[in-house]
């Protein structure tokens, strides 16, 4: 992790570095949109956060092939902001009533975040802490509460997401909302290996078996006993785990209930005895159960269509001059 947080760090440094051919210092303007002005360190701040999520998600070689891509991703981004706060602003002139209520939006959120930390003095010591400036955050807040204003009243007033489709969306994708059965068992093996004939592997089993039945712990026994993988937490075999396992063997103990301890099973390994530690039904989830999550699913689908034929529109109208 140290590793890759270092390689992240380097990347930045190396994108910064890219850079300096059309940039000498982070207040060069890379963009100009209608006017306002992307700066270089504009860039490079919506990039580290970039970077970092891409960091959760890509290796080391991924990330260095995804940087150039990432990149024109921010400045596409920080452009699409710049247009809809432009938009949002438009609504401000006519309506004086919408920029008050704004305001109050932001001074609730700041409110609320003072309130969580304890003071005034407490929030801006944590926001210099983190490099923040608490007025440009201020501004960053109100943008947002602009584009989500324009949001609501160009995009998702258009968004209808019928009953049908959230029917046929769960028909279409049952998959998504069946659960296969499963389990997890504790597992003992006697290796033919460890003895002389069959007989004595057998014996061996047959005898742990029967200090099973009389309330011995199969924890216990597995750790002393076992030759098998797990053995020493106790023969455990999680839900995933067990799906790894032969197969011939689990279909032997699929009758079995929780709790229930099995026969000594034979194999070209040995001898085996199983415990059943727990049973997962199989399920389908029924479509009430699912229904708002399959609808906020096709919300967020459109959404993203109708989002980009808006901004598409806007951009007929806007002067973008790249540097």
């Amino acid at each position: 992790m140290k590793i890759l947080k270092l390689s992240l760090a380097i990347s930045i440094i190396q994108l910064f570095c890219l850079h300096q051919i059309n940039a000498e210092n982070l207040n060069a303007v890379r963009v100009i949109v209608n006017g306002e002005i992307i700066t270089e360190f504009d860039i490079q701040t919506r990039a580290y956060e970039a970077f970092r999520i891409a960091a959760q998600k890509y290796t080391e070689a991924g990330l260095e092939s995804k940087k150039q891509e990432i990149i024109q991703n921010v400045i596409d981004e920080l452009i699409d902001r710049k247009i809809l706060v432009q938009e949002a602003k438009k609504l401000l002139v006519d309506n004086p009533e919408l920029s008050e209520q704004i305001e109050k939006g932001v001074d609730t959120f700041v409110k609320g975040a003072v309130d969580q930390v304890g003071s005034v003095y407490k929030f801006y010591e944590l926001a210099n802490k983190q490099g923040i400036n608490p007025l440009k955050k201020r501004a960053e807040l109100k943008d947002d509460l602009l584009i989500e204003e324009i949001m609501r009243k160009n995009v998702y007033r258009k968004i209808i997401v019928t009953p049908k489709e959230i029917k046929r969306y769960y028909q279409d994708h049952i998959d998504e909302f069946s659960m296969k059965g499963s389990m997890s068992f504790r597992h003992i093996l006697i290796k033919r290996s460890s003895y002389g004939s069959d007989k004595e592997a057998k014996v061996a089993a047959e005898d742990l078996l029967n200090r099973l039945k009389n309330g011995e712990d199969f924890d216990t026994l597995a750790k002393e006993h076992s030759g098998g993988p797990h053995a020493d937490r106790g023969g455990l075999w999680g839900f995933d785990e067990v799906e790894g396992f032969r197969k011939d063997l689990v279909a032997t103990i699929s009758h079995l209930k929780e709790g229930e301890i099995s026969n000594v099973k034979k194999s070209s390994l040995g001898f085996h005895i199983f415990k059943i530690e727990e049973i997962v039904q199989a399920q389908t989830l029924s479509f009430m159960k699912v229904q708002d999550e399959i609808r906020n699913t096709l919300f967020r689908e459109k959404f993203v269509t109708e989002k980009k034929e808006y901004l598409n529109k806007l951009r007929k109208n806007v002067v973008i001059k790249r540097y």
